[in-house]
């Protein structure tokens, strides 16, 4: 990939029949509109521009998505929001797990999502052990006896050649909260209950979590099905899920810097890994 050039958002709009953009960091910090984001969406909404927030956010229904962009003036129509949570109930449908048990770590939107896909809810105490863990995030439970229960539960069914399928939506180690704020995301802890599975059994797919958003395919599949055309690009804060993920989908990808990305010239993404440099370092969405 070339040395990634500077453009403005309506060079984008020029060059491409769809555009894709991350939430949190890119139109949101998290608490509040970015600087342009609502004059942006404005504009594309007047225009009937072809775009799609591509976000890896699970945690809530796209309804109440929609709700939260319209308390920060952002007018975003559901129709207009594709999120890792609905991949979900595609995911349990597809691979014809309805009636499986699933344990689901997170909101009461990330059981929606389960359980709209046929599986059947189960608790950490219940008596009948989950087919499927869905991780959402550690609610109700706190993060240090979740991570040592999924542990030894994951551990013993793996060695008992009935292994339990562990789904992680959202694969963002972190995310912007408010302005120069940041959280760790359900994959941070995602990432450790995998190392620990390694070095007591080894490298096994059993024992890595399928994962549904940004970088891997599924979601990008699924917005591009959305948009009704292949040329499109990306706009995101991370360079290991946004830029990365549309990189391997052989998408042009545009990095923003008002959220995790910091890097602002071509000169600052020298050291950077081809398949995480973008095309194009937008440095706002006016």
């Amino acid at each position: 990939m070339s040395t990634p050039e500077i453009a403005n958002i309506s060079e984008l709009h020029e060059r491409y029949d769809a555009l894709f953009f991350d939430s949190f960091g890119v139109l949101v910090d998290g608490v509040e509109a970015l600087p342009g984001a609502i004059e942006l969406v404005d504009h594309m909404n007047s225009e009937n521009t072809n775009y799609f927030i591509v976000t890896n956010d699970a945690s809530v229904s796209i309804r109440s998505r929609a709700n939260k962009f319209a308390s920060q003036g952002l007018n975003i129509p559901t129709k207009r929001i594709v999120n890792s949570g609905s991949l979900i109930t595609d995911y349990i449908a597809a691979k014809n797990l309805k009636g499986a048990p699933a344990l689901v770590l997170g909101t009461d939107d990330v059981r929606d999502y389960t359980t709209a896909g046929g599986a059947i809810l189960v608790d950490i105490k219940s008596e009948q052990e989950p087919d499927l863990v869905v991780v959402g995030h550690s609610n109700p439970y706190d993060w240090e006896s979740t991570l040592e229960y999924l542990l030894n539960l994951l551990g013993r069914r793996f060695r008992s050649g009935n292994p339990i399928k562990l789904i992680l939506p959202n694969p963002d180690f972190i995310y912007p909260n408010g302005l120069n704020k940041f959280s760790f995301g359900a994959a941070s802890f995602v990432n450790l209950l995998e190392q620990a599975l390694l070095r007591l059994h080894g490298s096994h797919d059993e024992l890595t979590a399928i994962k549904l958003g940004k970088p891997y395919q599924p979601i990008f599949k699924l917005a591009l099905l959305r948009a009704k055309t292949s040329n499109a690009v990306m706009i995101g804060d991370q360079l290991e899920t946004d830029i990365l993920g549309a990189n391997q989908m052989s998408l042009d990808s545009a990095v923003v810097t008002t959220g995790i990305n910091r890097k602002s010239s071509a000169e600052d993404f020298k050291e950077v890994s081809k398949d995480q440099t973008p095309r194009y370092i937008l440095r706002s969405l006016i």
